[in-house]
């Protein structure tokens, strides 16, 4: 059976790229991503993708501490299931070596269905007890990001709200977006750039910079739609 990606309208995935390119075009967006990855900051940086140890089979109390530097707060009752419930941590553990071993912008349509279900695992178990209006999407896509930083984009609101695509309501279809955007000629020129541009906007400091594209690109869309939101 041929799988097809999720659908997005071609006039949002235009939207997207223009926004994407306008953030990594900007003359600011060297010194904003330079700024993130300075480790006397009090940004995440790398920490959030190499704080050690790392595991690669197991979602462990370091990457839920990890996560914690991307301004998000697992419950008490989640960290329990994810790190403590021997059902949940096997079905995790199962989950997480199952996702494809190609970055995101190499995925193929059939990948999306692993990556949704350790997506939604993750998900399920930072779900608040008692209410059916929890919705942990953007800790959920944190802490997969953490495990897996060449697949899963950073999502959040923010993010989302410039790029046009917070209404899609879907993970697989965020995916597909952020996987084109990478995909793009332009958007990987000014991706290649970036880290020697934020290391010349930082002279004299020593950047911890990563040069996966993806996290590159997460870190330079977040800083810019952060500033542009509060007017900055």
């Amino acid at each position: 059976m041929k799988l097809d990606f999720p659908s997005v309208d071609e006039k949002i995935q235009t939207r997207a790229r223009d926004q994407a390119l306008k953030a990594l075009s900007h003359e600011s967006t060297p010194e904003k991503v330079g700024k993130f990855y300075d480790p006397e900051s009090n940004f995440a940086g790398s920490t959030f993708t190499q704080l050690r140890p790392l595991d690669m089979v197991a979602v462990t109390a370091t990457d839920l501490l990890a996560t914690g530097t991307l301004s998000v707060r697992i419950p008490p009752r989640a960290v329990r299931r994810i790190l403590e419930d021997e059902d949940t941590k096997r079905e995790l553990s199962r989950l997480l070596s199952a996702l494809p071993p190609v970055k995101l912008e190499s995925t193929t349509a059939i990948d999306f269905a692993p990556m949704c279900e350790f997506y939604d695992l993750v998900k399920a178990s930072l779900a608040q007890s008692g209410t059916v209006s929890s919705n942990p999407w953007v800790t959920a896509s944190k802490i997969t990001a953490r495990k897996r930083p060449d697949l899963y984009p950073v999502r959040d609101r923010v993010v989302c709200k410039y790029l046009g695509i917070q209404n899609l309501n879907d993970r697989a279809r965020d995916w597909y977006v952020f996987r084109e955007l990478l995909r793009d000629e332009e958007i990987q020129g000014r991706l290649s750039e970036l880290p020697d541009l934020a290391q010349e906007a930082h002279r004299g400091t020593a950047l911890t910079i990563e040069v996966e594209p993806l996290r590159l690109m997460d870190a330079a869309l977040w800083r810019f739609a952060g500033d542009e939101n509060r007017g900055i």
